[in-house]
């Protein structure tokens, strides 16, 4: 018992020599290291301003999807010095371009997002376009072989929808990178679609149909029309005001976003296609030559008489009060001019092979008519169609539909499933 009892006495004045000199140690190690000293605070900043590095022959609000860009960015204190600090960098939406911790930029997918430089509590944004890095017209999967009516996309650029036969709907939210089947709740034909907002769009097809999505062209849900003749136009000026336009003469307005739609017959005559110059002056056209036009948000329609052209028109477009364009069979291109300060019909031509079924004008000067000369084609003007100029596209079948979201950006779509895209205006 006397040995348990030494051991135990041994133990206890290990302890207590090893604890104080450990404590010893401690100290004198954390001695020995230098106190780090916190940031010095940052001065009160006025700005941060992006610039576009010099390694690059882009323009730089534009570059192509794959290609890299090199941002930098200055930072600025309330007496106007420029001062060294770090600069936080994000995209607002990496599908269209990331960037990393250094500002460079890479473009991911097609669209507009803004890039971000953060220091403190300034920050400077950029707004940057991705476009696709090939030039001219090039195909885009649909994934579909029926024939494709219409198409439209919504002011992003990413989300778009194109409308067909047997009810098809396809959707895109990548700029038609990938294009996907959805529900149309119907298998009646459908020709035209519209965007309203980001997620609200219309479509309209045969038996009076139209259709109403939403959650942009996710769902599609039927609307009363009162009519069962079919429809081949569509146009929406608001939210609120819309027309469309289809056989034996048919016009309905709707100035409740679509919750009523009234009916006029102004022609016997089947309208094919209806525009509008804000939420007054429309034109419809359409077979025999049949121009109809309103000067009162469709309320009354008159015929354009006489007729400028006995052939079937097949697409409208009114960029302005005075300014109109209308494509049709055997190359029919009347457009409207000035006369006296009001808008008179001519006929032009774009050539008489030529079958055009689709127009889309983005101002007074420049626009795009698609149809088929025993092939798809695709024609641009730039002076207000005096003159149509053909670009290549790649399709053996006929285009039925074109859109354009901006002098770069425009879809075209037509028979077969075909879809076609350019991000350069067509040009190669």
């Amino acid at each position: 018992m006397a040995f348990f009892a030494y051991a135990r006495s041994r133990a206890r004045l290990a302890r207590a020599l090893l604890l104080p000199a450990a404590a010893a140690l401690f100290l004198a190690g954390c001695g020995e290291e230098s106190p780090v000293a916190p940031p010095p605070p940052l001065p009160p900043l006025s700005r941060v301003v992006i610039a576009l590095g010099a390694d690059t022959l882009v323009a730089g609000d534009t570059l192509a999807v794959g290609e890299s860009v090199q941002f930098s960015a200055t930072v600025y204190d309330t007496g106007n010095a420029v001062v060294a600090t770090s600069v936080t960098w994000t995209s607002s939406n990496n599908g269209v371009f990331t960037v990393n911790g250094a500002g460079r930029v890479t473009g991911a997918g097609e669209g507009g997002a803004l890039l971000v430089a953060r220091a403190g509590d300034r920050r400077d944004t950029v707004a940057l376009l991705v476009l696709p890095a090939a030039g001219g017209w090039f195909v885009q999967t649909s994934n579909s072989s029926r024939a494709l009516n219409g198409v439209h996309f919504a002011a992003d650029g990413r989300t778009g929808v194109a409308v067909g036969d047997a009810g098809e709907v396809l959707r895109t939210t990548d700029a038609g990178a990938t294009w996907t089947r959805v529900p149309s709740n119907t298998v009646f034909n459908l020709h035209a679609v519209r965007f309203t907002t980001a997620s609200e769009a219309w479509a309209a097809g045969n038996n009076g149909t139209l259709l109403r999505t939403t959650n942009a062209g996710a769902t599609w849900s039927v609307v009363a029309s009162g009519t069962s003749d079919a429809l081949h136009g569509l146009w929406f000026a608001t939210r609120d005001t819309g027309w469309a336009v289809g056989a034996h003469g048919t016009v309905l307005r709707t100035f409740d976003r679509g919750a009523s739609w009234q009916k006029l017959n102004p022609t016997a005559a089947t309208l094919r296609s209806v525009a509008f110059a804000g939420t007054r002056y429309g034109w419809a056209v359409g077979d025999n030559g049949t121009i109809v036009g309103t000067t009162d948000r469709g309320l009354t329609w008159t015929v354009v008489s006489p007729a400028v052209t006995g052939l079937a028109l097949r697409a409208v477009a009114r960029p302005s009060y005075l300014s109109a364009f209308a494509v049709g069979a055997a190359g029919a291109a009347p457009r409207t001019v000035d006369v006296a300060g009001a808008p008179q019909w001519e006929l032009r031509n774009a050539g008489a092979s030529n079958g055009l079924r689709g127009a889309w004008f983005l101002d007074a000067t420049q626009g795009w008519a698609v149809g088929e000369n025993g092939t798809g084609i695709v024609l641009r003007t730039a002076d207000a169609g005096l003159t149509w100029t053909p670009q290549a596209a790649p399709t053996g079948t006929p285009l039925n539909a074109v859109f354009f979201l901006d002098a770069l950006r425009g879809w075209a779509v037509g028979d077969n499933g075909r879809i076609l895209h350019t991000g350069s205006g067509g040009a190669p």
